[in-house]
Formats: C-alpha cells, structure tokens, sequence
C-alpha cells in the first residue's frame, strides 16, 4: 500500500513532526542501530558530554545505561534520507521518536524519502 502526499500535513507551522514507536524495548532500539551499518544513508551519532567526534552507535543497551548514570548527557541520531535529516534524542527509552522539518518536504518526490524511512523504521 502506497502513502499518498497530503501538502497540509507539511504545512511550515514552526513545529517538527515526529515518527514514533510506542511500547519500545532496548531490543527493537538494538535493531534499529543494527539495520543502520547495512543502510546506504549517511548517519551521524553524537554524545553532548564526549569529546569524541561523531561516530557510531553500536549498543543500545549500553547508551541507555550511559544516559541513566548521567543525567546531564544526552545523545543524538541523526539519519540523512535523500535530503532529510530524521533526528533521535534517546529521551525514553519505551519510545523511538525521530523527528523531521515538514519544510523539507515540499512535494511528491520529498514525501517519498519520508516514506521510505517509515517503512524502514516499520519494518525494522
């Protein structure tokens, strides 16, 4: 079944919109990060307190645990689709929640990279 571009769904209001997976565990994070190294889109992951540069997400359980010893961390995933970023925050771990600019999705051609990573995170 094919998603059909609706142009006010991506109206510019100053909001993101956002992707979600409810009822996550760390085991469908796990999967998530695992599809990734066999993905052809550029992806960037980044710690705020590290003074590592950008690299790569390997154990999901292990971030979590990171984020939970200290509160004042945080991470970000950023998936590069075409030409949209889909971003994570790693905010809960019961969530899988990207985010995107509806700016960046202008058209037919656009609405198809946000489908394609929808059904990526689907079936993933």
């Amino acid at each position: 079944m094919r998603m059909h571009y609706r142009r006010e769904d991506f109206l510019v209001d100053g909001a993101l919109r956002d992707l979600c997976i409810l009822d996550a565990n760390v085991e469908d994070w796990q999967r998530i990060i695992s599809s990734l190294s066999s993905s052809e889109w550029e992806v960037s992951f980044t710690m705020t307190l590290s003074a590592e540069p950008p690299g790569v997400l390997n154990d999901a359980r292990e971030l979590f645990e990171t984020l939970a010893i200290d509160g004042e961390d945080s991470a970000t995933l950023a998936i590069l689709v075409d030409d949209i970023w889909f971003t994570c925050y790693f905010f809960d771990m019961g969530e899988v929640e990207f985010t995107f600019d509806p700016e960046d999705v202008s058209d037919e051609t656009s609405f198809r990279s946000v489908e394609r990573f929808m059904r990526w995170l689907g079936d993933t």
